[in-house]
């Protein structure tokens, strides 16, 4: 018997797995397909190897223009999907290595929720073997959503239709990509291959990229990415896909035809839950996403969600965070889940980084709060390193406690001076107490200092 059976080894699952089994607590994790889920296959880190050639090449082009002088670089994308592959594939291998030596017990196989055969235990098939746990935890991730639209389907199967997992494993540069979705996914899949030598076009169902992104931010954003060749069309959708081209539709109704050599869906994820047999011990699903409360707990007690199949932040700090508050909770410390304290961030070049409120959620909510902004070109580190973009930086304050609430980072960097942000809003740091902090000189997140006391 287990004190705790988890189905997925994705981030949230082995994250709890090896921190669970290294409190003496007795683990089970089952993983169907690759171990390391959606994360390490097929998202944030196959997608950050192809950024980083990308950054590699654009910053050696334009070595010329400082003084290093030598040929124009080029892809070689067949190489670059085996460099992909090998650094997944050690990542793979450590990351469950590591959950091994944690004691947690690795499952290679299917999992499904079973009626319980001992009361008040939760029952998993796995390789025709029944296991019993105390608690279970259900972190099975999510697939590509791919939208209802004409075609798309019959594109998908004849291979001029993809997703993120067969763009991360594209061995030749389509001429001309068509990508459905300015979310995180499709700007920097589409960035990359923008920079490898696609001519990309994106179409936005919204107003404008990057979702719930500060608006000022996301213009800035939009800009740069234009600057770098790419091209958006917002406010309207993709009705139908045929061979080689897209028809599109704005918010007037007007059609438009749009040629490609691949179309990249990229409209989101979905849960995954098929199959798991929630329904034999009754954990409620809505719109095929798993409920849970503040404790990350479903109607049924000791089974909880981590992860995207809850719904909540698809994001993989998002489930390890996540897993952290079950494990509290498994060990009865009643701790509630907080998602202001998850930073976002979309990398490629430029960055963008967020954490907590941002200036449009202030002012929809008419929040008592100050906007305190500066350029990035008050660091000299990025002054050095940055060429094409200016950068932007942005503090939100609560007037009332002084605290910093929110953080917008437009810039290189951005996704590594997040990390202070989320110190600063996760430990509702005031102004005052920045003051004392001592930043190291030069660096581009000591712009954090500036844009307080400027």
């Amino acid at each position: 018997m287990f004190d705790l059976i988890i189905i997925g080894a994705g981030p949230g699952g082995y994250h709890l797995a090896e921190k669970a089994a290294k409190e003496n607590k007795k683990v089970a994790i089952i993983e169907k397909d690759k171990f390391g889920g959606t994360c390490l296959n097929v998202g944030c880190i196959p997608s950050k190897a192809f950024l980083h050639v990308e950054k590699i090449v654009e910053d050696a082009n334009r070595g010329r223009e400082i003084g290093v002088v030598g040929p124009e670089l080029t892809i070689d994308q067949k190489k670059v999907v085996d460099y992909k592959n090998k650094k997944v594939d050690f990542l793979c291998k450590a990351t469950k290595n590591q959950v091994r030596k944690s004691g947690a017990k690795i499952y290679d196989g299917y999992g499904k929720i079973v009626k319980p055969t001992i009361s008040g235990l939760f029952s998993v098939e796995v390789n025709d073997e029944i296991i019993n746990g105390k608690n279970l935890v259900i972190a099975t991730g999510s697939l590509p959503f791919v939208p209802p639209i004409k075609g798309v389907m019959e594109a998908y199967n004849d291979g001029d239709a993809i997703t993120s997992t067969e763009a991360l494993s594209l061995t030749e540069i389509p001429k001309r990509l068509l990508v459905v979705g300015a979310g995180v996914i499709g700007l920097e899949l589409g960035s990359y291959f923008s920079g490898a030598g696609s001519k990309v076009t994106v179409v936005e169902l919204g107003s404008k990229i990057a979702g719930p992104t500060d608006t000022e931010i996301s213009t800035r954003l939009e800009n740069a990415l234009k600057q770098k060749g790419m091209n958006f069309i917002l406010n309207s959708s993709v009705i139908e896909v045929e061979k080689n081209y897209a028809t599109i539709i704005d918010k007037e109704n007007k059609k438009s035809i749009i040629p490609f050599d691949k179309i990249l869906i990229a409209a989101g994820r979905k849960p995954y839950i098929e199959n798991l047999g929630l329904e034999n011990i009754g954990v409620f699903v809505e719109r095929n996403t798993i409920i849970v409360d503040d404790k990350l707990q479903t109607n049924i007690p000791g089974v909880y969600a981590v992860g995207d199949v809850n719904g909540k932040l698809m994001l993989a700090h998002t489930a390890m965070y996540e897993s952290e508050v079950v494990l509290d909770n498994i060990n009865n410390k009643k701790t509630k889940i907080d998602y202001n304290k998850i930073p976002t961030v979309i990398y490629g070049s430029p960055e963008v980084a967020e954490i907590g409120i941002t200036e449009d959620k202030a002012k929809l909510e008419n929040m008592d709060v100050t906007i305190k902004k500066i350029s990035m070109l008050y660091s000299g580190r990025f002054v050095i390193e940055n060429e094409l973009f200016e950068g932007l930086f942005k503090v939100v304050i609560n007037n009332k406690t002084k605290e910093i609430i929110g953080l917008s980072i437009f810039g290189n960097y951005a996704s590594e001076i997040i990390i202070a942000g989320s110190i600063l809003v996760g430990k509702r740091f005031n102004v005052e107490q920045i003051k004392n902090i001592v930043f190291a000189h030069p660096t581009v997140g000591e712009i954090i200092k500036n844009v307080l006391f400027n």
